[in-house]
């Protein structure tokens, strides 16, 4: 229970923003888990953390707070929208003096950091031009901590973390169209075929990824027995609440934080990305295990304050009712991450900022094989002789009038091989009209 304050304020408002307290971060390396439920998140890739300029005086801060037994109970039963808003502030006054030393303390130092970074930023800039006034600290009393310094510390913590996990989803959209706009433009500069094949190729991929096994919803009964079964080496039919919580309470403090409900879903993620196959994408393995995180948080915490105590556990219908009907989960492969029109607008922006031109992904129009075109052309070239031929032999025709034989025999040498010339009687007469043929005044 001792650190009920750091996962009160650092798991609501901050969670990742900082390690935890050493002593927490010790027991957790020195004391690996018998069933060694985290060891699969040694697979997963690390997720972005939250870092503030002032990450270090708002963990000390937090460390000083959780000293105090009578403030920790009191934050316990503060609603989430409460501390969000800095309420938490106004049970300070009841802390004893030593505290309030610690704390002020910690804010001296923290102003001496900030005079520090100002110093260097008016140097950079040649003036103070670009110094913004913090508003992480009560900048009218710098001489001690007081209630406006702990609620002006949570109102910023709180809008730098939504501001960060605002541009995080916004980046994951943008990575999976950026994605889908390398995939557009390299299918446009195929030719036909080879986009078939390739648009082939992709459907076979996306094919083998949702064939997978089925789904369990999150924080329902089959998939919390799948984990007693498969992860805990326990009998299914004796599945027992209680003594699955004690085991997935990895640190023993009597709540399940972010950390320990994620390792919950380890068996369903693996169903769905598995890090050695290219077709799986490890960044939204992430965002899929965010997403089931957010779900059980939202499902199963009553009181808002990100943290699974046990009381809520054995409350929640969806985990405690035996024989509710499983009703799956949608991955991100069934979720719509970004519209036509967003796709469109980016490829766009993105096409210029490549150098890819106006047509980037305007796919290579069909076209006739080139053996055959080659074909035709060679043969074009053996016509043109004879049609250029033809109107002066018609002029032939009727002025000379020569034998017919002897007009035709041209022409049968430009369509078919030359006889011998032992089958031609007349073949000075023949080379004669060749010449006429070729002579543009001849008949004249």
């Amino acid at each position: 229970m001792g650190s009920i304050v750091i996962y009160c304020i650092l798991c609501i408002l901050i969670p990742g923003v900082v390690a935890p307290p050493p002593n927490r971060q010790a027991q957790e390396q020195q004391v690996p888990p018998p069933n060694q439920e985290q060891q699969p998140q040694n697979d997963t890739p690390t997720k972005p953390l939250y870092q503030f300029a002032y990450s270090r005086y708002l963990e000390t801060v937090v460390k000083i707070l959780e000293s105090d037994p009578k403030f920790s109970e009191k934050l316990r039963g503060m609603k989430e929208e409460d501390i969000k808003a800095g309420r938490v502030a106004d049970h300070i006054d009841d802390l004893h003096q030593n505290v309030f030393d610690e704390l002020t303390k910690a804010k001296i130092a923290e102003i001496d950091r900030l005079r520090e970074e100002i110093g260097k930023q008016i140097e950079k800039d040649g003036g103070a031009h670009n110094i913004k006034v913090p508003d992480h600290l009560d900048v009218e009393n710098w001489e001690k901590f007081n209630k406006e310094d702990l609620r002006k510390l949570i109102v910023r913590t709180v809008a730098d973390m939504e501001e960060i996990d605002k541009q995080r989803r916004e980046e994951f959209k943008e990575y999976e169209m950026k994605k889908k706009a390398e995939q557009d433009h390299k299918l446009a500069a195929m030719t036909p075929e080879q986009r078939a094949k390739a648009e082939a190729e992709i459907a076979e991929a996306d094919k083998r990824h949702n064939n997978h096994e089925k789904l369990n919803h999150p924080g329902g009964r089959e998939q919390l027995e799948e984990v007693w079964e498969e992860k805990d080496q326990m009998d299914k039919d004796n599945f027992d609440p209680r003594t699955f919580f004690a085991l997935h309470d990895l640190n023993g403090d009597g709540f399940w934080n972010d950390n320990e409900i994620e390792a919950l879903f380890q068996i369903e993620i693996d169903k769905l990305y598995n890090n050695s196959n290219p077709d799986d994408d490890p960044r939204e393995r992430i965002e899929e295990m965010y997403r089931m995180r957010e779900h059980v948080i939202d499902q199963m915490d009553k009181n808002k304050d990100r943290l699974i105590s046990l009381d809520e556990f054995l409350q929640d219908n969806e985990a405690q009712a035996p024989n509710k009907q499983d009703d799956g989960w949608k991955d991100l492969a069934d979720q719509q991450i970004y519209t036509d029109e967003e796709l469109k607008r980016f490829e766009q922006e993105y096409a210029k900022q490549q150098g890819w031109g106006d047509h980037a992904y305007d796919p290579t129009p069909l076209s006739t094989p080139v053996p055959y075109n080659l074909g035709q052309q060679q043969h074009a070239q053996q016509q043109q002789p004879v049609a250029q031929q033809q109107p002066v032999q018609q002029q032939q025709q009727v002025h000379a009038q020569p034998p017919v034989e002897q007009v035709q025999q041209p022409v049968q040498q430009q369509v078919v091989q030359p006889v011998p010339v032992q089958q031609q009687p007349q073949q000075p007469v023949v080379e004669q009209v060749e010449k006429k043929v070729v002579d543009p005044g001849y008949g004249i």
